[in-house]
């Protein structure tokens, strides 16, 4: 029986399960390059503004005794439910982590069936509250997060912003997150209709105190692009 069967088996049940070395790796997307590659729709992108990175997900993870990769997925039956979040949060959700392609709800829904479930409610980033939601400390958590590290913001302060006509070196942009958040981060790029690449997501690694640290494994979902290859890539602006 594998680790992470264990693990499903034991939460489900209702017994503690203490992860070893587990991290969360956090994704920002660019909705701007997003929408170069699948149909975006108006119904879906809430009250996003442009200005800013969307999220895509806090996914918890660990690595074994042999330093392997584990992830960490549907750990419970704690589906999601709407109606576990506040207003408040719904309003932050609705400028943050829209799905932009899907039904924000549905995405929403996915990545905490998916992820959600196994995150530890003792790592949260929110004043404890008796008788918070998990679901709701979860999301005001990953939004606290996107806060703190605003990736826009971040590339805007070294001149890196979004333009249909300029092509950005990827050690450029690399350099200007790395030296904000202090530690690695990689990139994931697609390709537009000529063939070049998009800036399309950067994801970095935190620890259970929400400290950047080193991510144990690769990120997948796209190309991976820079790896200090200063590829050219694409950051184009937001439109549907």
């Amino acid at each position: 029986m594998s680790k992470n069967l264990i693990i499903v088996l034991l939460i489900t049940i209702g017994f503690s399960y203490e992860v070893p070395n587990m991290f969360y790796t956090f994704q920002q997307q660019w909705p701007g390059s997003i929408c170069l590659t699948k149909q975006c729709y108006k119904d879906n992108v809430g009250n996003y503004k442009g200005q800013s990175w969307a999220i895509h997900g806090l996914w918890p993870g660990a690595t074994n005794d042999s330093g392997d990769c584990e992830e960490l997925e549907a750990c419970t039956n704690n589906k999601f439910k709407e109606s576990n979040l506040s207003k408040t949060t719904m309003t932050n959700l609705d400028q943050a982590w829209v799905g932009f392609f899907n039904p924000s709800g549905s995405f929403r829904a996915h990545e905490w069936n998916k992820h959600g479930t196994c995150w530890d409610e003792k790592d949260d980033l929110v004043p404890q509250v008796p008788g918070m939601n998990v679901q709701e400390e979860y999301f005001q958590t990953t939004l606290q997060l996107w806060k703190s590290y605003n990736i826009y913001d971040i590339l805007s302060a070294a001149g890196i912003k979004p333009d249909d006509n300029k092509l950005y070196d990827t050690d450029s942009i690399l350099d200007a997150i790395e030296n904000k958040i202090g530690s690695t981060a990689q990139l994931l790029c697609s390709k537009d209709s000529n063939n070049k690449l998009l800036l399309i997501s950067v994801s970095f690694c935190v620890n259970e105190q929400y400290q950047p640290q080193r991510c144990p494994c690769d990120i997948y979902g796209g190309i991976p692009c820079g790896s200090r290859k200063n590829d050219k890539v694409r950051y184009p602006l937001f439109r549907l």
